[in-house]
């Protein structure tokens, strides 16, 4: 399976970034080999369309819009939640193989967003999930 994961920066073993949209680089992962490479896309469901061309199947996330989440769907991507807290590029990979991350769909989303809100809230930004 091909994955694509939002990393903060351009070097071995980053961080998991938070915001899926606005991460610079995205590691692209496949037969147990990664490379990292920029995103230069602008928003999150330009960032899906850009994702699917390259044949990405599945994306491990913390956070992600309403808006990229619903053409993620649409184009059948899996979704997989990372957790909230700080992690690194190698351990997410090895809880996706584990098949310890939570699969998101229609039934937890929300709570993805949920905690988006409240971040952007506090920034003067925010989002719906309808």
């Amino acid at each position: 399976m091909k994955l694509a994961i939002p990393v903060k920066m351009n070097k071995e073993n980053p961080p998991v970034a938070p915001l899926f949209g606005k991460a610079k680089w995205f590691a692209i992962v496949e037969n147990g080999q990664s490379k990292i490479l920029p995103n230069s896309q602008s928003g999150g469901q330009a960032v899906i369309e850009w994702l699917k061309e390259m044949g990405i199947e599945a994306l491990l996330i913390q956070e992600i819009g309403v808006g990229p989440y619903k053409k993620a769907k649409n184009y059948g991507l899996q979704l997989y939640h990372t957790g909230f807290e700080r992690i690194l590029l190698e351990d997410v990979i090895s809880k996706f193989e584990a098949g310890e991350l939570e699969i998101l769909d229609d039934t937890n989303i929300g709570n993805i967003i949920k905690h988006g809100e409240r971040r952007d809230s506090r920034k003067g930004m925010g989002h719906r999930f309808n």
